[in-house]
């Protein structure tokens, strides 16, 4: 399990030290605590509680979710491209970004299709906040969130169909990756990517409670959604196969948060 350090600790620290959101697997965190497992960068982290408003770490990050990076006395950041390319700076081998341009550029372009806006993250996200808010009385923390996505009611559908298409899309990358003897979602090496398509996957298939141990409540939530007739039959084999074969050569199991 994570030994969880003070905020104190963190802002006063040198090295490598992050907030993570605690008790959940975001996927914004589990994919930047895997990379920087991925090339031996010790680090340290301070919890964030999920669903409130952590006024004493925004004031000092100027960040309004989690993960959020700090590396020596550099200033926090808090997305993931950022977060990605601090792993790069400091440890360059082994690389998780492709050095041939058409290569990076195509694996920078599938990732921001999970980790940005719009792409299955947020997406999802905004599947989760509509079923609560339909349900009536969500808790103020699904309504800070909600803001933060620009929620509206009735956004479920389109999110749902967006969401579908990313995943038909990765399924068919993976099947040209296969027919060109890969098996990797770009290019013929891991990369970053394949780290946070297994992060991003939990949103759509959830690993069993020995890989990632979330509590039952917090499944729940999870999987809110999933059972949409069109959305579980895009959930390909394919991908669940890619995501089970990185996760186990590559993540901690089980995950910790």
């Amino acid at each position: 399990m994570i030994r969880w350090h003070s905020l104190d600790e963190v802002k006063r620290g040198s090295g490598l030290r992050m907030v993570l959101v605690q008790g959940i697997a975001s996927p914004w965190g589990v994919a930047a605590k895997a990379i920087f497992d991925y090339k031996g960068v010790p680090w340290i982290a301070a919890p964030w509680a999920a669903g409130e408003a952590n006024e004493d770490i925004v004031a000092w990050s100027g960040a309004e979710s989690a993960p959020i990076v700090v590396w020596n006395d550099e200033r926090p950041i808090d997305r993931w491209l950022d977060i990605l390319m601090l792993a790069e700076r400091i440890a360059p081998t082994p690389s998780l970004v492709p050095d041939d341009p058409a290569t990076r550029a195509l694996m920078i372009g599938l990732s921001f299709e999970l980790c940005g806006e719009n792409g299955l993250g947020w997406n999802r996200r905004l599947q989760l906040f509509d079923a609560i808010v339909q349900a009536g009385q969500p808790p103020e923390g699904v309504l800070r969130m909600g803001a933060k996505y620009r929620y509206e009611r009735g956004v479920a559908a389109l999110a749902t169909q967006r969401s579908i298409a990313q995943l038909k899309m990765f399924t068919a990358q993976l099947q040209r990756q296969r027919a060109a003897g890969s098996d990797y979602l770009v290019g013929d090496a891991l990369s970053a990517l394949d780290f946070y398509f297994v992060a991003f996957m939990n949103l759509v298939a959830l690993q069993p409670a020995d890989e990632c141990p979330m509590d039952a409540q917090w499944r729940g939530v999870y999987q809110i959604g999933m059972d949409d007739p069109a959305l579980a039959a895009a959930v390909d084999p394919l991908l669940v196969a890619h995501r089970d074969r990185i996760f186990h050569a590559h993540f901690r199991n089980p995950m910790e948060f």
